[in-house]
C-alpha cells in the first residue's frame, strides 16, 4: 500500500512497505547529473494532464525487481491517473540496458480506501516459538 499527498511544489509518496518515502519535485527540476546511488533513486515528477510522472534514476545495486538483479543504469518511469474517483491507475516502465533485453512495464489498478487513514508499520518479524527446541 501506498499514498500520495500533494503540495503545489511536490508530490510525497509513503510506502507501506518497506516504510519509506519519496519527496518527488513537480516544478521541473532535472536530476543530478551523476546522483549518488540510493535505494529509491531520484525522482522528478510533472504532470502531464490528469497523470502524475514520475522518472527515477540513481538506483543503487541492492535491490531485485521481480526477483532479478539490476544495474545502477535502472530508470524507471511511473504514471500515476484517476480514471474515476474511486480508483487509481498504475503503470510502471522498467528498463535497464546492462540487465534486461528490452523496457517492460507492469500495471496495476487500485481501488479508493478510505476506510485506510493512515500508513501502518511494516515489521519483517518471525514470530514462530523456537523455545521448544531448545533445552533447559
Amino acid at each position: 500500500e501506498f499514498q500520495i499527498l500533494q503540495t503545489p511544489s511536490y508530490a510525497i509518496i509513503l510506502h507501506e512497505y518497506p516504510g519509506v518515502f519519496r519527496i518527488v519535485p513537480t516544478t521541473g527540476a532535472a536530476h543530478p547529473v551523476d546522483p549518488d546511488p540510493t535505494w529509491m533513486g531520484d525522482s522528478v515528477g510533472k504532470w502531464e494532464g490528469d497523470t502524475l510522472v514520475v522518472d527515477t534514476v540513481g538506483f543503487n545495486t541492492r535491490t531485485e525487481l521481480s526477483g532479478f538483479k539490476h544495474s545502477e543504469g535502472l530508470h524507471i518511469v511511473e504514471r500515476f491517473s484517476r480514471p474515476d474517483f474511486d480508483t487509481l491507475q498504475y503503470e510502471a516502465t522498467l528498463e535497464d540496458p546492462n540487465v534486461f533485453v528490452r523496457p517492460w512495464t507492469v500495471s496495476r489498478t487500485f481501488p479508493l480506501r478510505p476506510d485506510l487513514n493512515k500508513i501502518d508499520e511494516f515489521v519483517c518479524e518471525n514470530n514462530k516459538d523456537y523455545s521448544k527446541l531448545f533445552v533447559k
